[in-house]
């Protein structure tokens, strides 16, 4: 089993709101994984949400628009790293699964360079 995940974009995660309903849902389910799209904070911050969290790993794409959170059940490496999205293998014991997080442009022009790209991954 992977385990449970929460893909959320949470648009300004700093805002007490926000935090405060992903902490519980994180605290209620107890996900492996937890990937917020456009969390509008500089990567100086993505510490203080890992311990926050109580997440064991972070990590933030090029654009800083994608965070990636997990534990330590799970051995991550990043596969490809894009402004608009990112991918990561996970993997633990003999099982690995890739997880591709999207953030798309609102610009049609960038959408379709993220589609482009995203054919060639494929």
């Amino acid at each position: 089993m992977i385990g449970k995940a929460i893909f959320w974009n949470i648009r300004f995660v700093k805002y007490q709101k926000a935090f405060e309903r992903l902490w519980d849902l994180n605290k209620r389910h107890k996900y492996n994984f937890i990937a917020l799209m456009e969390p509008f904070q500089g990567p100086q911050e993505l510490e203080q949400y890992k311990r926050k969290l109580g997440m064991d790993n972070a990590y933030c794409n090029s654009s800083y628009k994608i965070w990636l959170f997990w534990v330590d059940d799970w051995k991550g490496q990043v596969v490809r790293d894009n402004g608009q999205y990112l991918t990561v293998k996970f993997s633990r014991n003999s099982f690995e699964v890739l997880i591709t997080t999207i953030y798309a442009r609102c610009a049609a022009i960038k959408r379709l360079e993220l589609w482009e790209e995203l054919e060639v991954v494929a």
